[in-house]
């Protein structure tokens, strides 16, 4: 009869979860063999010694393996959690990328707008004084270079304190700007127009000698002339006087705008509405 704790059930060829069990039934075995069986004795002690040092070093890698899964698992959640860090960061740089580009933009048409208001008149929309003298000296020192005639006219619009006083200050600027818009449709993109003050206007004629210049304020007078003005007290016309000169030999910028207005102040005392030169 075999030995009844020799019998086993199928669950006990688990020997990752029974080996204990393996164990145990292998050495009472070995407990009832005779010693002359030719050394089955020692083998199966042998083998279960083996089996012994076998399962330990099972669970023990069984162990470290669940120590490295746990440890895998640790610098998972931790590259993940930087890798969200990393997005989030990229998101932030890309909002200040995006901030700072509409800065950089904003400053760039805040300097536009800057220098449109440092160098033109908010009125008329032609240069400023400042400007329009800045200017002069360039086309000054340009003609010096090429000898091609540098002409400059000085304008003034004709009883520009009457329009105030009739019509009142918002005609006199619907004034000052239609005679600015009429007396830039004759000029060149080269020339150059400027309001120095008040009514008191100026126009840069490079590469024109005096006839030439002339010839352009007679097409200014003439254009200034058909503009036709409404105000408080009804229609009104507008006219100009023109002073006309060229640049002499050796001759300073503030010479030449004297002589200018010596013409200009000519054609105010000849009746005005005309061009002298």
């Amino acid at each position: 009869m075999p030995d009844s704790s020799l019998c086993r059930s199928e669950q006990d060829f688990d020997l990752f979860d029974h080996e204990k069990g393996v164990i145990l039934r292998a050495t009472r075995a070995l407990e009832r063999t005779h010693e002359d069986t030719g050394g089955l004795r020692i083998a199966l002690l042998e083998l279960v010694q083996a089996y012994e040092k076998s399962a330990r070093e099972l669970k023990r890698l069984m162990r470290t393996g669940d120590r490295q899964q746990d440890q895998l698992r640790q610098v998972s959640r931790e590259l993940q959690e930087k890798s969200r860090l990393m997005e989030e960061q990229a998101r932030h740089l890309l909002i200040l990328n995006t901030d700072l580009a509409h800065e950089v933009e904003a400053r760039k048409a805040l300097e536009i707008e800057l220098r449109v208001l440092a160098t033109t008149d908010p009125l008329t929309g032609v240069y400023n004084r400042r400007r329009f003298l800045e200017l002069g000296d360039y086309e000054m020192a340009r003609d010096a270079r090429n000898h091609r005639g540098l002409s400059l006219l000085a304008l003034d619009i004709d009883h520009f304190k009457r329009i105030n006083d009739t019509h009142g200050h918002g005609a006199g600027d619907a004034t000052l700007l239609r005679f600015a818009q009429a007396c830039s449709t004759c000029l060149r993109a080269m020339d150059t127009i400027g309001r120095l003050g008040g009514e008191e206007f100026a126009v840069l004629l490079p590469e024109t000698p005096l006839e030439e210049a002339r010839e352009v304020a007679e097409r200014m007078r003439l254009a200034v002339e058909s503009c036709r003005m409404t105000g408080p007290q009804g229609l009104f016309g507008i006219t100009v006087s023109i002073g006309v000169v060229q640049l002499g030999p050796e001759e300073t910028f503030e010479a030449l705008a004297e002589r200018a207005d010596a013409r200009l102040y000519a054609a105010k005392h000849q009746g005005r509405n005309r061009v002298e030169s």
